[in-house]
């Protein structure tokens, strides 16, 4: 299904829980519903391989982390309408425990918002 390998006892639970009438066949507007359930995990998945692969970009010591210096950068490069005030106040927000390095899954939650 949408280039998801799914084992007939699995669709047939995912039909189950589509069929909105009951009839145990999909009515074209459960269709559209079921399909857009798997068109946002796919729109997620590939946000999160973008994500990754910018991260990967910017740490150059290949750690795991970036610092707040390069994340103020990357934030300069995305607005240059940032004053030094914001781009202290987003720091300070994604950089909870004030180490000076932020991870991947920190950098992600600040890009996906």
């Amino acid at each position: 299904m949408m280039g998801v390998k799914i084992s007939e006892k699995n669709l047939q639970e995912v039909i189950a829980e589509t069929d909105e009438d009951g009839s145990g066949e999909l009515e074209f507007e459960e269709f559209v519903e079921l399909a857009a359930k798997f068109l946002i995990e796919e729109d997620e998945e590939a946000l999160k391989e973008e994500l990754r692969e910018a991260f990967r970009i910017y740490d150059k010591g290949g750690d795991g982390y970036i610092t707040t210096d390069t994340l103020r950068e990357i934030l300069r490069e995305l607005d240059n309408r940032l004053t030094e005030e914001d781009l202290d106040g987003i720091i300070e927000e994604v950089d909870e425990d004030g180490s000076g390095t932020l991870d991947f899954d920190e950098f992600m939650e600040m890009m996906s918002g």
